[in-house]
């Protein structure tokens, strides 16, 4: 009577914790993609398959422990199921009837496999063992998937996986604890399943959340910082990096250097075909840029046709070559404008940043060097001369 009165009291603090954990899920960011916004309703059903669990562990109670372990050792394959649905619909990948079958076939096979370990393990911990067995095969289908998706640099990525290893552990220490501590006990420790449960529910659903605040902050971040017709870099993101890199640059004493450049023309473009044809220069126009520069070299638009290129580790020379590079190369470019191809050009005034001078000064350098371009018959690259 006292153990079933303690078991309770479990039940009871676990379901606490798992409601207000439910709860609290429809407070975190919901993602705009539908699928990875059905990773939540998965978490959600693992919330309560949790409960589920461990009231289903009270059936030993009414004499029917064959029938409490194979319900109890049931819920818990299927949590680690809905783990990896959460998972895989975390990271936009779909749930398709074959992960059900999958899942339904799994459990079919695993209900045999616990009905037979009752009868013919006596010893609780080898059944437990059994147990960790079978739920390793979703939980290293998840932990695949997140290293295909894995991203260093993500700090939400990061916490996750951590998350998921650190679970994983939970269930191991969990069956040596078993085998070492209670070895004697035919049926599982109370006190064990409610804190194997307890430690894997709470720290499983704080990497969870916080993994989907760190990417939709990263998403937030990153929309401010791009410019979203073109996708190259906006104004917000010149003030942070130049700063940076002009510091590199001077503490390192290598060079940097800054290209500014302005599409010729550009509003007879709009006035002769339209505002969303000068949109498709636009894009044009930033996506040959792009696609000429090296990986460390970084494209902003800072207004209108106007944009700027950060070049590290390049002096005057090499940068007025690869504004001559970019020049060609958009003189190339034919633009479909209604059924009608037009070709444009581009202006360019580079400069090689004075460490002795402000950042600002070296981008009005540049300027001065675009407007002598402009002044001399457009399509051309001038370099500032001190």
């Amino acid at each position: 009577m006292q153990e079933y009165l303690v078991s309770m009291s479990y039940f009871s603090a676990l379901s606490i914790v798992c409601i207000v954990l439910y709860a609290f899920t429809y407070f975190l960011p919901t993602p705009e993609n539908q699928n990875k916004a059905r990773s939540t309703f998965y978490f959600r059903l693992l919330l309560l398959f949790t409960i589920a669990a461990f009231e289903a562990i009270l059936l030993r109670f009414e004499y029917l422990p064959i029938a409490s372990a194979i319900v109890t050792n049931l819920f818990i394959l299927l949590i680690s199921y809905l783990l990896m649905f959460a998972i895989y619909t975390r990271y936009d990948c779909e749930i398709t009837l074959r992960h059900y079958l999958a899942c339904a076939i799994h459990s079919v096979f695993f209900i045999g496999l616990i009905y037979l370990a009752q009868i013919y393990l006596n010893a609780g911990y080898l059944r437990s063992a059994l147990v960790l067995m079978n739920i390793f095969i979703p939980y290293a289908l998840t932990l695949r998937k997140c290293n295909q998706q894995f991203k260093m640099h993500r700090v939400g990525d990061r916490i996750l996986y951590g998350s998921l290893l650190l679970t994983l552990l939970i269930f191991v220490v969990y069956v040596v604890f078993y085998a070492l501590f209670f070895s004697d006990e035919k049926h599982v420790p109370l006190s064990l399943y409610f804190t194997a449960l307890l430690s894997f529910i709470c720290i499983l659903f704080f990497g969870f959340a916080l993994s989907i605040i760190y990417s939709l902050v990263g998403k937030l971040r990153k929309e401010i910082i791009t410019d979203k017709l073109t996708g190259a870099k906006n104004r917000n993101y010149l003030t942070d990096v130049a700063e940076k890199m002009y510091s590199l640059a001077k503490r390192r004493q290598e060079p940097l250097s800054v290209i500014l450049c302005d599409i010729d023309s550009f509003k007879k473009i709009n006035d002769s075909y339209g505002h969303s044809a000068g949109d498709k220069v636009l894009v044009s126009f930033s996506h040959v840029i792009e696609s000429s520069l090296r990986t460390e070299d970084i494209l902003i638009r800072i207004g209108g046709e106007e944009f700027i290129i950060l070049l590290p580790y390049n002096d005057i020379d090499k940068a007025v070559l690869t504004a001559e590079r970019l020049r060609k190369a958009i003189n190339e470019e034919n633009i479909d404008i209604g059924g009608k191809n037009i070709q444009i050009s581009a202006s360019f005034g580079v400069v090689q940043v004075d460490t002795t001078k402000s950042i600002d000064d070296n981008i009005n350098h540049a300027d001065i060097a675009l407007y002598e371009a402009k002044r001399s018959g457009r399509n051309k690259v001038i370099a500032y001369s001190r």
